[in-house]
């Protein structure tokens, strides 16, 4: 683990994890919450999850970064900003949950350049629902899914889901173990 991402880690356990009685959007029940956005919204965080994305996709061939909105959009602006930081260009964008109902009425925001080579990102993934849901909108414009890079993983099954819909490349930053967490 890097320096960098030590720092994250400390950060999540501190701003993002809750503790309660929480249903999950995957329609699952916990006893704890990530809510990854509570670090994301940080300046501190947004620093570090950039920078943490940035060394995680640099080798990839891709031109764009995005995922399903809202966890997503977070990440992908800490994203280009790294990128950016470090001399080189990348496009964001997200995914809507429903296309906006005026102007456009797109479901993309954002660059995503025809034929584009995408990693798409979330906050935190449980069943890869969210990312599926993204990954099928993003398809549908043409792009290609190079990898998936979540901040933390449940464990719940998303890297099977994902395999399963042809995305091989995935890879959680952190899970429960690393948080320290279980529901079992």
């Amino acid at each position: 683990m890097t320096d960098v991402e030590r720092d994250l880690l400390h950060l999540l356990k501190q701003r993002s994890v809750r503790r309660g009685e929480f249903r999950l959007a995957s329609g699952a029940s916990s006893t704890f919450y990530i809510d990854g956005k509570m670090a994301a919204i940080h300046s501190r965080g947004a620093f570090l999850i950039g920078e943490v994305l940035w060394e995680r996709t640099r080798h990839l061939p891709i031109n764009a970064i995005g995922g399903l909105e809202l966890g997503a959009i977070p990440l992908t602006v800490a994203a280009v900003i790294s990128y950016h930081r470090h001399g080189q260009s990348l496009e964001g964008f997200w995914v809507r949950d429903q296309a906006k109902r005026h102007g456009t009425q797109k479901m993309i925001e954002g660059n995503l350049p025809p034929h584009a080579k995408v990693v798409l990102v979330d906050d935190v993934i449980t069943t890869g629902g969210s990312v599926l849901r993204a990954a099928e909108e993003v398809r549908k414009e043409g792009a290609e899914i190079v990898g998936v890079v979540a901040l933390v993983d449940r464990q719940a099954g998303a890297a099977d889901r994902l395999r399963e819909q042809g995305i091989f490349h995935y890879e959680p930053i952190f899970t429960l173990r690393d948080l320290g967490l279980s529901d079992g």
